[in-house]
């Protein structure tokens, strides 16, 4: 899941690449009804897949990198056995997108305030760390964004192209910190604010300043976010007449006192990572030009420094080897079926999630059929952890997709799942994954995952720590769901409030 939380934690650092092989392409699929065709997801088959994909042998599977590609090339083989179509460029399953990959430069990385007429210049890695955003420059008017804290809104319009400035609570990056960053940044994004700039609490260990920036500085988020020092915060306004201990509660305004301005040294190179597309023709004549595509994100965020236990690779079982494989088993259910659906389906894999959604904004700005044509996105993101039988689906309120999983799986009670509204809406989920790039494109969408975890974006998120029973059940409930959505005469709607939501945040 990406993030406007991305990790923060300092450093992370492991071990040698054992090596493994690709599991084998699936055997030819014998043709069955619905009920054995869902009985084909297995936990075993679970397993097999995510612990292949969160291997060490593929290295985190940052985008770009060898191991990405390893993992697409095993994804494209599985689509091609299972009997669907290449939808990716020149009738291949691999659909490429243009990406600039960034290597930081620390001596070419500064930020200045001009405030008050006095300008104060910062030094990287001592004074503040950074998690750019996408332009090397970022520069603006300040406003007072209040403490971070759960359940933040959207900031207002006068926040657009301003440098939000917030404080920051907590004496060391734990999770609740990194969960208030991501509300922060989820306030930050849909205002169009330049930039975050978080004022670290006066007992935070400003040792650890070079340790974040060091884990985070290869990472990039829509916007770039800031850490700076309290005291260093403090002096600059003073400059300008503002005194930062009454502003620490105080709601949001725009602070006219001056300009910041953030400066990241890079280097540039350009790179075609890759989508992997796979489709299942429909049957109805009438309907079969309809497309519901399922997705999930195959990237991961790669290698580091290592940790306590010596471990350097971000092996990424949960986020997003288990949706990855969710994915590639509920096509090869579909495979296994005597009678294909009545609307087509398109099974994809994305990379550059952990860059800002990059694959799947690409994918549903340029897809391989008419856009208007598109009538559903079911988005699978970190399945495979937390309480055994409930499932989260983000945007049930939003469109037709929420009761509709509501009925599906009401009929089937040897799921033994709920499928929960929501539980976590300060944390802004539904701006944070990949269902979000076709929403913004008019798209009903709805989004299954099941919550972050101590593991979150950690070395530690290994395969063995996926509930196999869980996301089996959870990948049955994808497959009927699907079933459903492909056999009704009408396709999916948005809701007035999904309507005013999705306005919102894509602005």
């Amino acid at each position: 899941m990406t993030r406007p939380t991305l990790t923060l934690t300092a450093v992370a650092l492991s071990a040698a690449c054992a090596s493994s092989s690709s599991p084998p392409a699936a055997p030819p699929a014998p043709v069955v009804g619905i009920e054995q065709a869902a009985a084909s997801i297995t936990p075993d088959d679970m397993y097999r897949r995510i612990a292949w994909l969160a291997s060490d042998e593929l290295g985190g599977r940052n985008t770009p990198s060898p191991g990405l590609e390893m993992a697409a090339k095993y994804i494209a083989d599985e689509f091609r056995a299972f009997g669907l179509s290449p939808a990716g460029d020149s009738g291949t399953f691999i659909q490429r997108y243009p990406y600039t990959r960034s290597g930081f430069v620390a001596d070419q990385t500064s930020l200045r305030f001009d405030l008050g007429g006095k300008d104060t210049a910062l030094k990287y890695g001592v004074d503040f760390f950074v998690l750019p955003g996408t332009s090397d420059t970022t520069s603006g008017g300040l406003a007072w964004g209040g403490t971070t804290k759960p359940g933040m809104t959207a900031f207002p319009e006068s926040a657009a192209g301003r440098m939000i400035v917030v404080f920051m609570p907590g004496a060391q990056p734990d999770a609740s910190w990194n969960g208030a960053i991501g509300a922060a940044f989820g306030a930050a994004i849909p205002a169009r604010a330049s930039g975050l700039i978080l004022v670290l609490d006066p007992q935070f260990n400003a040792a650890m300043i070079p340790q974040i920036a060091e884990a985070v500085a290869s990472q990039q988020a829509p916007i770039p976010l800031v850490g700076v020092p309290w005291a260093a915060v403090q002096g600059a306004l003073d400059a300008a007449g503002e005194d930062l201990e009454a502003l620490r509660d105080a709601p949001f305004r725009t602070l006219d006192v001056g300009t910041a301005m953030l400066t990241v040294g890079r280097t540039r190179t350009e790179t075609r990572p890759p989508n992997v597309v796979g489709l299942l023709r429909g049957s109805d004549p009438l309907l079969r030009d309809q497309y519901i595509v399922f997705s999930a994100h195959m990237d991961h965020v790669g290698t580091a420094a290592p940790d306590a236990e010596g471990d350097s690779i971000f092996n990424g079982a949960d986020d997003d080897a288990s949706g990855t494989a969710t994915v590639l088993e509920v096509a090869e259910a579909f495979a296994f079926l005597g009678q294909r659906p009545r609307r087509s389906l398109i099974f994809l894999a994305v990379s550059g999630e952990e860059k800002g959604l990059l694959g799947s904004d690409y994918f549903a700005s340029n897809p391989p059929v008419a856009k208007e044509k598109i009538v559903a996105n079911i988005n699978l993101d970190m399945v495979g952890r937390n309480a055994p039988d409930t499932v989260v689906a983000i945007g049930q309120d939003y469109s037709s997709l929420g009761p509709l999983v509501q009925e599906v799986v009401g009929r089937r009670p040897e799921l033994g799942l709920v499928v929960a509204p929501d539980l976590w809406p300060q944390e802004n989920i539904f701006v944070r994954s990949d269902h979000f790039s076709f929403a913004k494109n008019g798209i009903p969408a709805l989004f299954f995952t099941t919550g972050l975890h101590d593991q979150y974006h950690k070395q530690s998120d290994e395969a063995d720590l996926i509930n196999r029973d869980k996301i089996t059940r959870i990948g049955r409930l994808a497959f009927y769901l699907a079933v459903e959505i492909a056999a009704r005469d009408q396709p999916p709607v948005w809701t007035e409030e999904g309507r005013r939501v999705v306005a919102g945040a894509g602005r």
